[in-house]
């Protein structure tokens, strides 16, 4: 997974406001300097988060940014998708057609079961991430990603590999 220069800095904007007091709004200044970004930037990428009601401005003397609802009730996910950050598999298969209209494999693909696991994966763990879990220190992140367990949803396989062999010979 490659994670763009918008999600990261979109991630630490916002979980430089996540750490403040819900009632005290920070400025897009004072988190352009916490994060080390141009003003411009950081405005853009509060404007992102703001269209995908993850914050809130306030304007006036005393404005700013601040979350749109409580730090635990946002997720990882939340911000991912609202920054682009997670590819559904329908746009996936669209973007890499060749040079047809569309992919030769429409029909039987043997590739899309492994994307399709990886996206539900991945969707499924950044949204059992709050981001009230990022406003703490490195080991307690780790932690709670330790924490997670794996998937139990019904028609999810174990985690470890099935015990047929595909060997030949």
């Amino acid at each position: 997974m490659k994670i763009t220069a918008l999600e990261e800095y979109g991630l630490r904007c916002l979980v430089c406001i996540a750490k403040r007091e819900e009632d005290e709004p920070i400025s897009a200044r004072k988190i352009a300097e916490a994060e080390g970004l141009s003003l411009p930037y950081t405005q853009k990428l509060l404007r992102e988060l703001s269209e995908g009601g993850i914050v809130e401005a306030q304007r006036g003397a005393h404005g700013g940014y601040y979350l749109a609802r409580p730090v635990d009730e946002i997720s990882l996910g939340d911000v991912m998708r609202q920054l682009d950050g997670m590819v559904e598999l329908d746009e996936f298969c669209d973007e890499h057609t060749g040079q047809r209209e569309s992919c030769v494999h429409v029909c039987n693909c043997s590739i899309r079961p492994v994307w399709a696991r990886i996206s539900k994966f991945l969707a499924r763990t950044l949204d059992n991430i709050p981001i009230s879990v990022l406003t703490e220190g490195e080991e307690e992140v780790e932690h709670y990603l330790g924490e997670l367990s794996p998937p139990s949803q019904p028609d999810e396989e174990a985690w470890s590999a099935p015990a047929t062999s595909h060997q030949t010979g």
